[in-house]
């Protein structure tokens, strides 16, 4: 009993070398390494690899280092967000970010029907009363009626069409 259980033990730690051995093959040749490499050597050349990569993707050279892509990245991003926000690109973040916040708020205020410079508040307002509209619209409200009665419109529509439904 005692060898069967050795010869079992032997068995899967074979699997268990066999399958690090594929493994390790396929991350090397992808890696453009050696499978004869060590891991840390393997880990390397994968890191050089992405590396070089994520570089030539942002438009640098394979051999730049991590913070000249983080430069990239964040021009890049900036550039973009920039461009949407109607900033100049000189402009620092906190511009970008002012003139960000007054383009959505103006671009909602107008998609709402309002004027440009509408305060949040006065958006919010427009947006709740869309709402309303429309959930009261399909409850058969009136313009005028509150949130309660909105809520208890609906709710016995909710409960008609259950009735109806369990009659059929």
């Amino acid at each position: 009993m005692m060898s069967e259980d050795n010869s079992r033990k032997e068995e899967w730690e074979q699997i268990g070398r066999d399958i690090e051995s594929k493994i390790k093959r396929e991350f090397a040749a992808w890696a453009g390494a050696d499978e004869t490499d060590t891991w840390e050597t393997i880990g390397q050349k994968m890191e050089g690899k992405v590396r070089g990569e994520v570089a030539t993707s942002l438009g640098g050279e394979p051999e730049e280092d991590w913070a000249g892509i983080g430069r990239r990245v964040e021009e890049r991003a900036r550039s973009n967000l920039g461009d949407l926000a109607g900033a100049e690109p000189e402009d620092d973040w906190e511009t970008i970010a002012h003139r960000a916040t007054g383009k959505i708020k103006a671009d909602m205020a107008t998609g709402l029907g309002g004027e440009p410079g509408e305060s949040w508040e006065e958006i919010g307002a427009r947006i709740e009363q869309r709402a309303k509209s429309g959930l009261g619209e399909w409850a058969g409200t009136d313009p005028e009626d509150d949130w309660e009665a909105v809520g208890r419109k609906i709710e016995n529509r909710i409960k008609s069409a259950l009735r109806e439904w369990l009659n059929e």
